[in-house]
């Protein structure tokens, strides 16, 4: 009828496999605008069309486009791709379905879709992202606030609309764009508070306050045509329930943080394999299980523990852990024969959504609003409610967590007495999982304010607040299991939160993380520490006997006072448990998908094979400087430095300094080295022209210098000059095997350069060639300390116990290394040569080259 012509066509249908549908949904322009216009007359309706199994029954799955409205992609894009998905009946007009909170299809309402698959969430993500940043004019992080804000606003449409009434979520036909985005607005407005428990009238970004902007959706920041189309795309399909086993829901929402936040080196996400690495260290589902099952809360009431992560970036330590919980103690058989009560509030806490329990004993505390945010819509997707996941400061005076509804985190405690602990403490939690930003320097009012909160370590950068935090927090026997740079554990500027771990915490494990675990967002080693809190009384009889054997020996080193302050009070013997794996499971790759790796944290095949955790629970295990040993506090306390990383305890615990030969007939470095003070020349004009030697002009493990060295008459920077040196040693990197024979004695170099001298006949090329090899640069790693520029100790160096080759033997030897160093100085001039010759033919082959020869 109408303006159709007899015999035309009237729609035109493209029809896909179901496995395809979504995946070729790129392809619409082509396959159907383009294609269609080689109809004439064009057909009025475009149909992209599947069918799909739901509940045994074969239904279509299908978008509409009216080519009289949009005539081309371009113009259909534009308008937020408005999607009708009923073909007309009888050649009449096409329309759109209605969704409504109804079981099955009414004829008026059209239910949820609830068997959503993890492809389609999975292809719904990347779509989400490319259409809200296309185009430009919104950057990462906006892209990821818009996302998360709609998703709770969908979130609250489905769980507060009536039995029988049509969603508000969804794009009505003939719908202006403006009407939409207003009621996309109001809808937030009303999830903001009846979920996300932010203060009224304000917003809280990066510590600092705002007014709040009226709009949550900003037309003049996203269109209303890219919030149409994430409508259209979302509208039928449940947020809040799936058929389908495990959390994808969850998943989903955790896919759009990790692709849509841009992560930097302060604010990037623990990858899942290493949070569930942690959990399972410190053992919390069992003590979760032990609380509810046994414990109480000494009063014979029951409970579970009360857990913190402050700072949660987008909850993944909170979300995982409460996953576990659900998972272990969820079923009703876990209270199966137990008293009323119990049973009772098990119902209360794990019936439902399973996570009513998490609203009384789950607490996450961000300081950045986006992340925050997220933290809040992942809690309430999950069950859990956002009432304790805070946007402020974890660092953050207690009182101001009153102003944020915090709950217990608002409960402030001051110790009395000298010799307690004076600052303030909340002392509520159980348990603190966490992985904080790591050297965030505070700002100047920030340091004002941390100076009244933090009492007992330096007010410079974050991770040493973070520990006395997670000290304030946790109630005598709670316990931390969290992510801390490894530089914290093992450089002299940190000895002083060492000393605090020790005196107020019995450090049950320290797992060294590789450089991989975090790259490509940072590159610094970090390692896991999980430490359990002492009681006041334990702290105040450390403190005594720390004051005693100070005031017994005042002239000894620090770590002779603190080791008999341990043999005192009989802490001397407590386990460490240490390990360095070298594989965590995974190879992160930015804007790409994890490469798989072998994981030496923990066995996730379920096949009982060795690993960390393994090696962790079986405390009569075999040491290995990978898997596992144990070490303890009086070996810490047996060096200068009381060092924790597990890199320097293996060394010096098991090794006991011997890095090759026979233990009886290996001697200090010492005795073979000696150091030599190299005079420090200040950066300026230099009398004459000299020869400056930096560490990149020295070959790694060849102690060979590159052929052109710069002559200055000025150098930037302070340098040493290299009189009185038999050997130059780089003790900036120096697994790396930087050594320099016989350097110039009128040259200068680099301050990282360490001068040696023999004090043995010893000949220098044995010499050099020893410190260079593989378990000499292995066991100067393990002595390197540092974040990025690791060093090491000269003074550690020479304690390195060697079998250096002596009399007619090592004479020979350095023959023959001479012999062998002229071979390889030979086929380099031989390589230069073949090279030489092959850039002449690459030159007689070029015309302009040959031209009048």
């Amino acid at each position: 009828p109408g303006k159709a012509e007899a015999g035309s066509a009237f729609l035109f249908v493209e029809c896909k496999a179901p496995a395809d549908y979504d995946r070729d949904m790129q392809y619409v322009d082509g396959q159907l605008f383009r294609l269609s216009l080689q109809e004439v007359p064009r057909p009025r309706y475009l149909v992209y069309f599947t069918v799909a199994l739901k509940a045994g029954e074969l239904r279509p799955r299908n978008l509409v486009i009216d080519t009289e409205a949009h005539g081309d992609y371009e113009a259909w894009d534009a308008a937020g791709q408005p999607l009708l998905d009923v073909i007309p009946g009888r050649y009449g007009k096409a329309g759109k379905r209605k969704f409504g909170n109804v079981p099955e299809p009414t004829g008026e309402h059209e239910p949820l879709d609830r068997a959503v698959t993890p492809e389609v969430f999975h292809r719904l993500q990347a779509e989400l992202h490319d259409v809200i940043w296309g185009g430009g004019g919104t950057n990462n992080n906006e892209v990821f606030v818009y996302i998360a804000k709609l998703i709770l606003a969908k979130i609250f449409d489905e769980r507060a609309t009536p039995d029988g009434r049509p969603y508000d979520f969804q794009r009505y036909e003939g719908e202006a764009l403006r009407d939409l985005t207003d009621r996309l607005n109001a809808l937030y407005t009303e999830a903001e508070r009846e979920y996300l428990a932010l203060e009224k009238d304000v917003h809280v970004e990066s510590g600092k306050r705002r007014p709040k902007k009226a709009d949550a959706f900003d037309t003049s920041r996203i269109s209303a045509e890219k919030l149409a189309y994430v409508v259209g795309r979302l509208e039928g399909i449940s947020l809040t329930e799936n058929v389908h086993p495990g959390d994808l829901l969850g998943e989903f929402f955790e896919q759009i943080v990790a692709t849509d936040f841009t992560q930097t080196k302060g604010q990037f996400f623990t990858p899942m394999k290493i949070v569930r690495f942690v959990l399972e260290l410190c053992g919390a589902v069992e003590e979760a299980r032990t609380a509810l099952l046994a414990d109480g809360d000494g009063d014979g009431r029951p409970r579970l523990p009360y857990v913190i992560d402050p700072s949660c970036g987008a909850g993944g330590f909170l979300i995982e852990y409460l996953r576990q919980v659900n998972g272990a103690l969820g079923a009703g058989e876990a209270c199966e024969g137990r008293e009323r009560r119990l049973r009772d509030l098990h119902e209360l806490w794990f019936g439902g959504s399973g996570s009513r329990w998490a609203e009384t004993f789950l607490f996450g505390i961000e300081n950045n609003y986006d992340l925050g945010l997220a933290a809040k819509i992942n809690m309430v997707l999950h069950g859990a409610g956002a009432t304790n996941t805070l946007i402020a400061s974890g660092l953050a005076p207690f009182e101001h967590y009153a102003s944020e509804d915090g709950g217990v985190l608002a409960r402030v405690e001051r110790s009395a007495g000298p010799s307690a602990y004076a600052g303030p403490r909340n002392e509520q939690f159980d348990l603190v999982v966490s992985n904080p930003p790591f050297s965030i320097k505070l700002s100047s009012d920030e340091r004002n304010v941390a100076a009244a909160t933090f009492w007992e370590l330096p007010v410079g950068v974050s991770e040493a607040l973070f520990v006395e935090r997670w000290y304030q927090l946790l109630r005598p026997g709670g316990r931390f299991c969290c992510i801390v740079p490894e530089s914290l554990l093992d450089t002299g500027q940190n000895q002083r939160i060492r000393l605090f771990l020790l005196a107020h915490f019995r450090i049950r494990a320290v797992v060294s993380l590789p450089y991989d675990a975090f790259r490509p967002f940072t590159s610094t080693k970090t390692a896991i520490v999980f430490a359990e809190k002492r009681g006041a009384a334990e702290t105040e009889a450390w403190r005594a006997a720390l004051e005693e054997v100070e005031g017994e020996m005042p002239a000894a080193p620090e770590h002779e006072q603190v080791a008999a302050a341990l043999q005192r009070l009989g802490w001397d013997a407590e386990e460490i448990f240490m390990a360095e794996p070298r594989e965590v499971g995974y190879k992160r790759r930015k804007n790409l998908s994890d490469l798989s790796r072998p994981n030496d944290l923990m066995d996730e095949s379920g096949k009982g094979g060795d690993s960390v955790l393994a090696r962790w629970r079986e405390p009569s295990a075999p040491s290995d400087p990978v898997l596992g040993f144990r070490t303890t506090l009086g070996a810490v306390a047996s060096r200068a430095g009381l060092r924790l990383d597990p890199k320097y305890r293996w060394l010096w615990d098991f090794q006991e300094g011997l890095v090759f030969g026979d233990a009886e007939e290996a001697r200090p470095l010492g005795e073979t080295l000696a150091i030599v003070r190299l005079g420090k020349v200040r950066k300026g004009e230099l009398v004459q022209e000299t020869e400056v030697i930096d560490l990149d002009q020295v070959e790694s493990r060849q102690a060979l210098l590159a052929e052109e060295v710069p002559r200055l008459y000025e150098i930037g920077s302070d340098k040493v000059a290299f009189a009185g040196a038999e050997l130059l040693f780089s003790k900036l990197e120096p697994h790396l095997g930087k050594i320099l024979v016989s350097p110039p004695p009128d040259a200068l170099g680099s301050t990282e350069w360490v001068g040696l001298r023999r004090t043995v006949e010893t000949p220098l090329l044995v010499v050099a060639y020893v410190l260079m090899l593989p378990a000499m640069r292995e066991a100067y790693r393990r002595l390197q300390a540092g974040k990025r520029h690791a060093r090491l100790s000269p003074e550690e160096l020479l304690d390195l116990r060697v079998a250096v080759p002596a009399g007619e033997a090592a004479e020979r030897l350095a023959e023959l290394l001479a012999a062998k160093r002229g071979e390889i100085l030979s086929l380099r001039q031989l390589e230069q040569q073949v090279r030489s010759s092959m850039d002449a033919a690459l030159c007689a082959t070029d015309p302009a080259s040959t031209a009048g020869v």
